[in-house]
């Protein structure tokens, strides 16, 4: 028989426990209850700053949250990444950076911040490949193994373009270049926009970029896509092969832009900011916009996200190194 001591021990504990769960659920359902700022680490007007404006003002019209989106631009990224950081774990102020969060682990000797450690990966908003391309000026090729053929050749003088040294797109291309024995210089510019008009121009044969940038040329006949990266072909180009597909594996990363939370922000809050940005994701003319745009919708749960994340940290890094570039 349970003695009347036990009895009242165990409905202490019983209501601890309840204070508890209800405490959690009453941060969760009070949230947010003051404005919430989006840090993005570039200007105002750019892919960066679309993406989250477009996600912003979405929440505020389902919801009627306030939402105020800062740019904090420089340093590659490393301001807006630090000022989340260290910014209170509560829910209130939310960083949207893409895979330069973790790449800067590579190309920094030191960070003011862990890009695992310090932060809870919320969710992805957008992923998208990267599409290898050509210049039709300078590369007859209409395939990957007919490029790699002709750049291979004594007489040719090939290189490639990127938007600046360890850039997604400079790494990826300096990976190809040495899997497929291709020899070519590396050539950065300050920006996808010069890195398209040189590809355009003829000034160099091919670049890494995304569909946005190359998909007014492609229409013009002045760019070839002979190639994407990813794990299966982008709906938005079905008749392009993955690189992987054509022979050279390592290339099943996506580009993505995402949401991340200061480590340690209550699991309640970061499980209510995860299901409302995931409706926005959902709505017919956010996936319209972002299409638009060469994107698919993201949306991964975030504990899958976070997992990815670290997986995309030690990959890069081993690329960066591999690539021997370093911004110190």
């Amino acid at each position: 028989m349970t003695s009347p001591l036990r009895r009242r021990l165990l409905a202490q504990i019983t209501l601890a426990a309840c204070a508890v769960f209800a405490a959690g659920g009453a941060a969760a359902q009070a949230f947010p209850n003051k404005p919430i700022k989006m840090i993005v680490p570039t200007t105002a007007g750019g892919g960066n700053d679309f993406i989250t404006r477009t996600v912003a003002k979405k929440l505020e019209e389902m919801l009627g949250w306030t939402i105020v989106v800062e740019n904090k631009p420089g340093a590659s990224g490393i301001i807006a990444t630090e000022f989340v950081a260290k910014s209170a774990p509560d829910g209130y102020t939310i960083l949207f950076n893409g895979p330069l969060i973790v790449q800067a682990a590579g190309l920094y000797s030191k960070l003011p911040y862990d890009p695992i450690k310090d932060f809870t990966p919320l969710t992805d908003i957008i992923r998208t490949p990267l599409w290898f391309a050509v210049s039709t000026v300078k590369v007859p090729a209409k395939t990957l193994k007919e490029f790699s053929e002709l750049a291979k050749s004594k007489t040719r003088d090939d290189s490639y373009g990127s938007i600046g040294p360890g850039s997604s797109h400079h790494l990826y291309m300096h990976n190809l270049n040495e899997a497929a024995g291709l020899n070519m210089i590396h050539v950065p510019y300050k920006g996808g926009a010069p890195a398209v008009v040189a590809l355009v121009g003829g000034e160099v044969s091919a670049v890494m970029l995304d569909l946005v940038s190359l998909k007014p040329h492609v229409a013009t006949g002045k760019v070839r896509l002979l190639g994407s990266t990813g794990t299966r072909r982008s709906p938005l180009t079905p008749d392009v092969p993955t690189l992987g597909e054509q022979g050279y594996p390592g290339f099943e990363s996506y580009g993505w832009g995402a949401m991340f939370l200061p480590a340690k922000t209550p699991p309640e809050v970061v499980q209510r900011l995860e299901t409302e940005i995931g409706k926005v994701l959902q709505q017919p003319d956010v996936i319209a916009k972002f299409k638009d745009m060469g994107f698919e919708i993201g949306g991964t749960p975030q504990a899958q996200f976070a997992t990815q994340v670290a997986g995309d940290l030690d990959r890069w890094v081993r690329l960066i190194k591999k690539a021997g570039v370093t911004l110190d």
